[in-house]
């Protein structure tokens, strides 16, 4: 007798859409600071006519967004001259998801005429583990400014580049039920896709961003823009090579599994223009 296991997935449309809502909302962000400080640009113009003044040497800063990817980054800036910046992140990629709703079959007629559990869902739990890296660097160049560098408008190009690994593993529950009355979808898989993904990736850009740094030296940075990125995949199954393996388990977790914005983007980011945005707190020094 055949056992399953699996569950019913969203679509992704909402984790595609957050990150566009989110560069929305920084460019908001950004519009409104720029037309609170544009009063000021002409005064200052004025006042430091061989350039800014120089606030502070360097800054550490937080992100407060990438966590949503299960990504935790620390950022150090450091000022050169009047103008001028160059900054290092390092990350650190590590989050566990679970998800359990999977649908692989119906029944021919009638579903009381048989034994089907649970509404007619074969149930599944599908766990993956992320864990990985990634380092940027970046230099600035700032323009409109108000109290002196680095606090005020800039713009930036950057180069990233990282690694991530994904284990993940499928439980499929044994189910009892009688296969004369049940039709098994098109394509469907009865087989557990326990796999790893290891992903290899780089990237390249341009960043427009606003610093807003307070008089103790804490600060907000938000940034957004356009960049290129890269990404190199393996599949490592039981049994298939990696094109196979590929094949499964991008076929069951699209059509079956919601997941979460950090796994989504190593299994469905793709190499090409794309585009990049962060909100990080800042302490000067």
């Amino acid at each position: 007798m055949p056992t399953l296991v699996l569950q019913n997935h969203e679509t992704m449309k909402f984790s595609r859409f957050l990150p566009f809502a989110f560069g929305a909302l920084l460019a908001l962000l950004a519009f409104n600071a720029q037309a609170q400080r544009s009063g000021s640009i002409s005064a200052n113009a004025e006042l430091m006519p061989e350039g800014p003044v120089r606030l502070h040497d360097g800054l550490l800063k937080v992100s407060l967004t990438d966590f949503i990817a299960g990504k935790y980054s620390l950022s150090y800036e450091h000022v050169f001259g009047t103008w001028a910046s160059a900054e290092l992140t390092v990350t650190g990629i590590g989050m566990i998801a679970n998800n359990s709703t999977y649908t692989v079959a119906q029944p021919l007629v009638d579903p009381f005429s048989s034994f089907y559990p649970s509404n007619l869902v074969l149930p599944a739990d599908f766990e993956t583990e992320l864990s990985g890296w990634e380092v940027t660097g970046a230099v600035r160049k700032y323009g409109w400014v108000d109290d002196g560098v680095p606090d005020g408008f800039y713009a930036s190009a950057f180069l990233m580049v990282g690694g991530a690994t994904i284990n993940a593993d499928e439980r499929l529950r044994p189910v009892a039920f009688d296969p004369d009355t049940v039709e098994w979808e098109a394509g469907a898989n009865l087989d557990e896709i326990d796999h790893r993904l290891e992903v290899k990736k780089w990237g390249f850009g341009l960043t427009v961003g606003y610093q807003w740094l307070t008089e103790s030296g804490l600060g907000i940075d938000a940034f957004l823009g356009p960049m290129f990125r890269g990404m190199n995949r393996t599949y490592v199954m039981d049994g298939l090579t990696n094109d196979e393996a590929r094949d499964v388990v991008r076929n069951r977790i699209e059509r079956r599994y919601w997941l979460s914005p950090g796994a989504a983007e190593h299994y469905n980011g793709n190499t090409g223009p794309w585009f990049t945005g962060g909100l990080r707190v800042s302490l000067a020094f």
